[in-house]
């Protein structure tokens, strides 16, 4: 089963957002704040009635825009903001995946105190505990900090913005545990597992190595004795457990790449119970059996698609100094002030 996406999108602040920006007159982060020509503790939107400071904001679009420049440089194609994508443009969907990242920790945070999840004094002392082990290894508070200044956050920011990732794990922790109001029924996990076309499947993996003539032969024998044995299903999880995939019966959404394309589409072909032929791919050879839904393996999925529907639904208010944001502006800004600030 993958990971869950949402807990690695909330957790990535630990070792990201811990920098120390430099105040202005104004009492703002100058590159965030200088970039976008607005204070950053001001409110910029209020989600779901949660009033979100713009320094929270202009975090993540800093954040997306220095991600996509970072892909287009890999790919050796020029940056145009102006580049049509799905529903505007390449800065339209800066500005929206922005909007996306700051909802759900707005969320996060509106979640905890409905389901009375809050920060400890255990908690706080562990966020105090992770920016040393942080500094320490890249070599000390002082160099920390100057590494990480340019993503427009002090210390007590980085260290709000990872107790939203404590809060997540205790929100999930409240959800997994079986009595709580977030808990999922089995009905509920059901629906989700057919909505989002889930595959439930066993594998026999037969890797290529460096003999695959070889590992087309045994996978041969393999397939041989499954449509010889008297019960299948005994034989195939067998086989499978002696073979060279040590994953074991897995869950995955369609399309999560968990699997390979190739396998992906005959596992979808199979009927419950049923075991394909032998399917080969760039790792080897396999054979699958398609198995009964098991909608507890995607509790963690679901646990993310609750989260993730509830931030998008969530009614946004916005004000006018959001409205006027340019990402493609602000990008600019942004680069200009940190060329500048590290040539003064």
């Amino acid at each position: 089963m993958k990971k869950r996406v949402t807990a690695l999108a909330l957790l990535l602040c630990l070792t990201l957002t811990a920098c120390g920006g430099r105040e202005d007159s104004r009492g703002q982060t100058s590159f965030l704040g200088q970039a976008a020509d607005i204070r950053e503790d001001e409110t910029l939107l209020t989600v779901d009635g949660r009033e979100v400071p713009a320094w929270r904001y202009l975090y993540w679009l800093a954040y997306t825009c220095d991600r996509i420049r970072e892909r287009y440089q890999e790919s050796g194609l020029a940056l145009d903001w102006k580049t049509p994508v799905t529903g505007g443009t390449l800065a339209d969907y800066a500005r929206d995946q922005a909007l996306a990242d700051t909802a759900l920790y707005a969320t996060v945070e509106n979640w905890a105190e409905q389901y009375g999840c809050a920060l400890t004094e255990e908690d706080r002392e562990a966020l105090a505990a992770a920016w040393e082990e942080q500094a320490a290894a890249h070599g000390g508070e002082t160099a920390y900090l100057a590494e990480l200044a340019e993503l427009g956050l002090d210390r007590q920011r980085a260290e709000e913005l990872a107790g939203v990732g404590t809060l997540y794990g205790k929100l999930y922790t409240l959800y997994r545990a079986g009595d709580s109001a977030l808990t999922p029924d089995t009905a509920a996990l059901a629906a989700f597992a057919a909505e989002t076309g889930s595959l439930t499947v066993d594998r026999i993996l037969v890797a290529a190595g460096e003999d695959r003539e070889a590992a087309r032969q045994k996978a041969a024998e393999i397939f041989s004795r499954l449509n010889g044995a008297a019960d299948q299903g005994a034989e195939f999880a067998a086989q499978a457990a002696a073979g060279d995939d040590p994953a074991g019966p897995r869950t995955f959404l369609a399309g999560d790449g968990t699997l390979d394309s190739v396998l992906e589409e005959a596992a979808k072909a199979l009927a419950e119970g049923q075991c394909s032929g032998i399917l080969e791919s760039e790792e080897g050879f396999s054979i699958l059996r398609r198995l009964a839904p098991d909608p507890d393996a995607l509790a963690d999925d679901y646990f993310d698609h609750l989260l993730r529907t509830a931030a998008e639904n969530a009614p946004v208010e916005m004000e006018e100094a959001y409205e006027k944001l340019d990402a493609a502006a602000f990008d600019q800004a942004l680069r200009a002030a940190r060329a500048a600030a590290a040539d003064p």
